[in-house]
């Protein structure tokens, strides 16, 4: 069984934020990965303050992303894998750089075939 977490930091002075999305494996046998591209995860980020000053704290996901880690990257086209052993974890790595001051829902989301790890946070920009 597999459990996944998603971590944010300040970048520092750059104004951008560091996202972590680490996957852990909590169950008792290996478990494997299989990826389609070297993509390994993808990360997003939704507005939720309101354009008239509400809160849309349920909100957010339905609606475009403000910013992703995906677009306008590529990724090279090799099918890939990876296994994790019982306890074992990896992380997957972004920086979202200077993004507009705001409240944001951030979904973090392994790009595996077979398994649906996604994990969010919400973090405010000053």
């Amino acid at each position: 069984m597999l459990s996944a977490a998603l971590e944010v930091d300040d970048a520092g002075d750059d104004g951008g934020i560091d996202l972590a999305m680490t996957v852990r494996n909590d169950g008792d046998g290996p478990e494997t990965l299989r990826f389609r591209t070297g993509q390994r995860a993808d990360f997003a980020a939704y507005r939720l303050d309101g354009e008239d000053g509400t809160d849309e704290e349920d909100g957010g996901e339905g609606d475009d992303p403000v910013w992703r880690y995906g677009t306008g990257r590529m990724f090279t086209q090799v099918l890939g894998s990876e296994t994790l052993e019982p306890s074992e974890s990896t992380t997957y790595e972004a920086t979202w750089g200077d993004p507009p001051p705001g409240r944001y829902r951030i979904v973090g989301e392994v790009t595996a075939e077979e398994h649906d790890l996604t994990a969010t946070t919400i973090v405010e920009v000053g």
